[in-house]
């Protein structure tokens, strides 16, 4: 197979399978994010409109390895203000780059080695950033999943072919790269050069993935030389470590290069005993991706009140010396988590121009329907217009009863539609409405249980967004 077929057919069957155009949004739409100058609410809405990541990256932010910051991290908001958007940035590319090939794995052994190495040499990565208190960990873990790129695609698209390429190394001695380049008619690095190309990724990224002689008289001089070696070394330590399970041999081998690489021995301690932690986890669970699903669908909270509370404390905790705009997605966040709902956005009102705006929505498809949920100030009989007037939040059960129908606005109608039970909380300053939380359950009924303790605590978070804008102006009055 000539170097052009090989790429031409590559392309082909990720394009069949319909795979490609996913992972090439995700790759697009996070590093759009990194050239822009985003808020923590515009962030977060980025993440929280897949379920499935938001919970992944609520728990690496409460893994070991961020814990000394401070407090459990319960919002993605939260993850976003304690570890920076550049840091969420690089770390969702590495969840959905995995998930990317959990998603289109099949069951066969290679491909689970393959996930297992890529996963166990990421967390070797981080771990070892973490402990030197480096702060482009999660740039590291992505240059260190990419490091792994051409294995996890000729596994995934050349099945018959990688099972050759073991073979090769098995019986001879010769590398992967050079079992691959005689079967393939092209090297794995050229692969994942193709690959990084392909997906438009930074050449920093890109740069990384290409091999290093390193020795003990290795000088890293520039910052993207540090990143290609410490993928370099985490890739071959995680191989060692699936290999044969001889911590040992993995401590000796990372120590080796520690010096060059600006590390300590008490760093390679930690990042081993991490590493071996998650290693140890996937060996008994039945495949990566099974237990990627199982850790993103936990249970729904049973206790709304507890968790609202939670919320509530979480947010003074945070909130003092945060503005509106900061403040905001926490609160937002924290009523979505709290209380289960499918969407939820934030309206603003514009004094000047007495409306009510949009600014921040969680959940799908809410970044698209922002800028159509609008309405006055001034009175309308619908229910938007009777929450703002409301002292407390207010609870509409059942939005197919022809009386609430009536009440809702065609503006709202085109934009959900679907919204069975909806719940409306108002912000208030000197009996003005000056913002609205608007959250929603789906086609499903608000949970049974949601009482009066519960509004009333949802009432109190509410207060926490009128006391940011308080300390923000604390001269101005919301006059008419």
């Amino acid at each position: 197979m000539s170097k052009s077929d090989f790429f031409e057919t590559l392309w082909a069957r990720m394009a069949q399978q319909g795979d490609f155009p996913t992972l090439q949004y995700c790759v697009d739409n996070i590093f759009k994010t990194l050239n822009a100058d985003l808020t923590v609410g515009e962030m977060a809405t980025s993440v929280l409109s897949d379920f499935s990541l938001s919970q992944k990256v609520i728990r690496l932010a409460n893994s070991a390895m961020y814990r000394s910051f401070g407090g459990e991290v319960t919002t993605v908001s939260r993850a976003i203000l304690v570890l920076g958007v550049e840091a969420i940035s690089h770390l969702t590319l590495g969840i959905q780059l995995l998930d990317y090939f959990h998603g289109v794995a099949p069951n066969r052994p290679q491909a689970t080695r393959a996930l297992q190495r890529a996963l166990v040499a990421g967390e070797i990565t981080r771990a070892l950033s973490q402990a030197r208190g480096i702060n482009e960990g999660e740039e590291a873990v992505v240059c260190t999943l990419m490091h792994h790129m051409s294995r996890l695609l000729i596994v995934f698209y050349f099945p018959e072919e990688w099972e050759r390429v073991e073979a090769m190394c098995a019986a001879h001695p010769m590398t992967e790269n050079e079992a691959c380049q005689e079967v393939l008619g092209v090297s794995m690095v050229e692969i994942a050069e193709a690959a990084a190309r392909k997906w438009r990724l930074p050449g920093l990224i890109a740069h990384a993935m290409k091999p290093r002689a390193l020795s003990t008289d290795t000088v890293l001089e520039t910052h993207a030389d540090w990143l290609a070696a410490i993928a370099q070394v985490s890739a071959q330590a995680a191989a060692t470590m699936v290999r044969d399970g001889n911590q040992a041999s993995v401590e000796a081998l990372l120590l080796s290069h520690a010096k060059v690489l600006g590390l300590d021995a008490s760093d390679v301690s930690v990042a081993v005993r991490q590493a071996e932690v998650l290693n140890a986890s996937i060996v008994e669970s039945e495949s990566p991706a099974q237990d990627a699903a199982t850790l993103a669908h936990g249970a729904r909270p049973d206790n709304v009140l507890e968790r609202l509370r939670q919320g509530i404390a979480e947010v003074q905790r945070e909130g003092a010396g945060r503005t509106v705009s900061q403040l905001a997605p926490m609160v937002l966040e924290s009523s979505m988590r709290a209380l289960d709902f499918s969407r939820c956005f934030l309206m603003m009102l514009n004094p000047s121009t007495r409306h009510f705006h949009a600014r921040l929505g969680f959940g799908e498809g809410m970044r698209e329907r922002l800028s159509a949920l609008s309405f006055e100030e001034g009175f309308v009989p619908d229910v938007f217009h009777f929450a703002a007037l409301a002292s407390k939040p207010l609870l509409v059960e059942d939005t197919t009863d022809a009386e609430v129908a009536r009440r809702l606005p065609r503006w709202y109608r085109d934009a959900i539609p679907d919204a069975r039970s909806i719940l409306l909380a108002p912000v208030r300053i000197r009996n003005r409405c000056i913002a609205m939380v608007y959250g929603d359950w789906g086609t499903a009924r608000a949970p049974a249980g949601l009482g009066e303790a519960e509004l009333e605590t949802v009432d109190e978070l509410m207060r926490e967004i009128a006391a940011g804008v308080l300390r923000a102006a604390p001269a101005q009055s919301p006059s008419r």
